[in-house]
């Protein structure tokens, strides 16, 4: 009887002893695997945005769309955090991913987050690490400073919003809600981007 106690003993002692770095792995891949399940988007739209910068090179003026790829996600330009915790995939909740969709005019801003929260387009110039205003909006500043030949003092920056192919009309800057339907264009130019009326 005492030696069969001994064996049933040593057979739990096996029985843990095996069990445990099992039940550590199974553990281990539960919590990874729910670390790395995607959280659900409340919020998942795009905006379009043309960000023209006009030049004048020998007496021709040409636009160039400035908007880089890849802010406010991981790996590329990241330069804020306070809705980090909102984000999906690896994104700050509002971001600029590659692509143009074929239009080279234009790009997109996502807005893409676990929580229904308004974001801004200040939101995603502070990811962006760039200045948003009438006077200065990525270091081009209205008035132009008279030592850059490439502008006459008359440029200016113009904030152009659409929504839903209705009328153009100015935008709101750093409160510029960004929603879905909406349209936006920033010019720095010396004619803006509002309709002539």
């Amino acid at each position: 009887m005492l030696r069969r106690r001994s064996e049933v003993g040593k057979r739990r002692r096996k029985l843990v002893l095996y069990s445990a770095p099992l039940l550590a792995l199974a553990l281990l891949f539960t919590v990874y695997y729910f670390a790395t399940l995607s959280a659900q988007a409340k919020i998942d739209f795009t905006v379009p945005i043309a960000i023209q910068i006009s030049h004048l090179v020998q007496g021709q003026a040409y636009v160039s769309n400035a908007l880089p790829v890849n802010v406010g996600i991981r790996g590329g330009i990241w330069a804020y955090h306070q809705y980090d915790s909102d984000g999906v995939n690896g994104h700050y909740p509002v971001f600029a991913s590659e692509g143009t969709n074929g239009n080279t005019s234009y790009s997109f801003i996502h807005v893409r987050s676990t929580v229904n929260r308004t974001y801004t387009l200040q939101d995603f110039f502070n990811v962006w690490g760039a200045p948003l205003g009438p006077k200065n909006t990525l270091g081009y500043t209205a008035p132009p400073p008279t030592s850059d030949t490439s502008y006459t003092s008359d440029w200016y920056w113009d904030m152009c919003v659409q929504f839903n192919g209705g009328r153009i009309h100015e935008g709101i800057w750093g409160n510029q809600t960004l929603v879905p339907g909406l349209g936006i264009v920033l010019r720095y130019s010396n004619s803006g981007c509002l309709p002539i009326t």
